[in-house]
């Protein structure tokens, strides 16, 4: 009987660790393609127009695989879910091998798709299955730390990509679109790799727990939505990925406007210590948990995020750099946290849940692009207003959970 509780104890730690993995390679994968994807592009003689629609069609796999994506987690479970999103990760980055052969748009655009699809399906079942991994009172604590060690894979992809790139300088044309396709397939390769390992692993029962034949994923949806604390999650959910995206997506043309004297390369370098600095918050975050409740950590990491984005909005020069940098720092730990309390007491309903937050926060992304460039038209400091009133946001999410018991 101890031998069995021990064995199934290395299970859960063994499967922890396979899905924190999974999740840091996703991140990788990521930050790898869209870093390679401007040298892609000047390889194929892509125009401004179509290099934007590839960045685009990773966001559209994310939008096609978001509800399907539940679907695979509760009819085939979620280590299943994991092997069919490396699997179709790994597709699409060999996809690019044709691509650059015959100089297709239509190709870049099939294989980015694919990409984005496969990115979903490894984020949404990987995250949940986080969260299942243990007991609830630790499962923020989880996230947390897989998210840290993701934003250790984002750092590893830019430093391997700006690598990659340095390489390739020189090389023009389809020599350029050659020189890329490696390292491309390489990720591809390493994807069926780890999915052999995770196939052959001894993963625990909640890990392959599948929902009864009947059990209509559709009408799952509506399930969770009844909650009033889990919509107010959803919400929170959104304002994160708002604040976080606003703020790495908008932070060299910010410092540029700063630091008149800058070059966009200075301005990259110090982009590259705001992330740094969203490496440690999420490190000091996991750290900080120990003691204080982590929804409170998320009030104070929140409160801090809006005096930073308000410094950053008035000062000028090397203060509204460190205003940045700063803020990148406390915003790091909210996508995390939040998505973690949000679902941790839905059992069963956990898969078609995470679907609906997903799909909520990175319709988001559209909706970023519209009011940043409403923003931009007026003055460039304007954007640090959407990270502001998001962290504003977030506090009141979490004020108002609290007044709601156990979904």
């Amino acid at each position: 009987m101890q031998g069995d509780q021990q064995e199934s104890v290395n299970a859960y730690r063994l499967a922890l660790v396979l899905a924190i993995a999974t999740l840091s390679f996703w991140a990788f994968g990521h930050k790898l393609y869209s870093a390679l994807l401007p040298g892609l592009s000047s390889g194929l003689s892509l125009s401004p127009t179509d290099t934007g629609i590839a960045r685009a069609a990773v966001v559209i796999g994310y939008f096609l695989m978001a509800l399907p994506a539940a679907f695979i987690s509760r009819n085939f479970g979620y280590k299943v879910g994991m092997l069919f999103g490396l699997g179709t990760l790994a597709v699409g980055m060999f996809l690019f091998h044709p691509a650059v052969e015959n100089k297709s748009v239509a190709y870049i655009v099939m294989a980015a798709t694919v990409i984005g699809s496969g990115l979903a399906i490894i984020e949404f079942t990987v995250a949940p299955l986080v969260v299942a991994l243990g007991p609830k009172k630790s499962a923020i604590l989880r996230m947390n730390i897989a998210h840290f060690f993701s934003a250790l894979g984002i750092v590893i992809g830019a430093v391997i990509s700006e690598r990659i790139l340095h390489d390739a300088l020189g090389k023009t044309g389809s020599m350029l679109g050659q020189s890329l396709l490696m390292p491309m397939a390489s990720v591809g390769v390493v994807a069926i790799g780890l999915a052999f390992f995770l196939e052959i692993a001894n993963f625990p029962a909640v890990a392959s727990a599948r929902v009864a034949p009947n059990d209509s994923t559709w009408a799952s949806f509506r399930l969770p939505l009844k909650s009033p604390r889990f919509r107010l999650g959803v919400l929170a959910q959104f304002f994160a990925l708002f604040a976080q995206v606003s703020i790495a997506g908008y932070a060299v043309r910010y410092s540029l406007t700063v630091m008149p004297g800058w070059t966009s390369q200075i301005a990259e370098a110090w982009l590259s210590y705001a992330m740094l600095g969203f490496v440690v918050g999420r490190f000091v975050s996991c750290i900080a948990m120990v003691w204080v409740e982590p929804m409170r950590l998320l009030v104070v990491f929140s409160l801090g995020g809006m005096i930073c984005a308000g410094i950053s909005l008035f000062a000028s020069g090397m203060i509204g750099v460190y205003g940045i940098v700063a803020a990148s720092f406390f915003i790091a730990m909210q996508f995390p946290t939040i998505f973690a309390h949000t679902i941790r007491d839905l059992g069963d309903m956990a898969k078609s849940a995470t679907s609906i937050v997903m799909f909520a926060a990175f319709s988001g992304t559209g909706l970023i692009g519209l009011v940043v460039y409403v923003l931009t038209a007026h003055a460039v400091r304007l954007t640090l207003i959407v990270p502001l009133l998001c962290c504003a946001g977030i506090v009141a999410c979490v004020s108002a959970m609290r007044r709601y018991g156990q979904p």
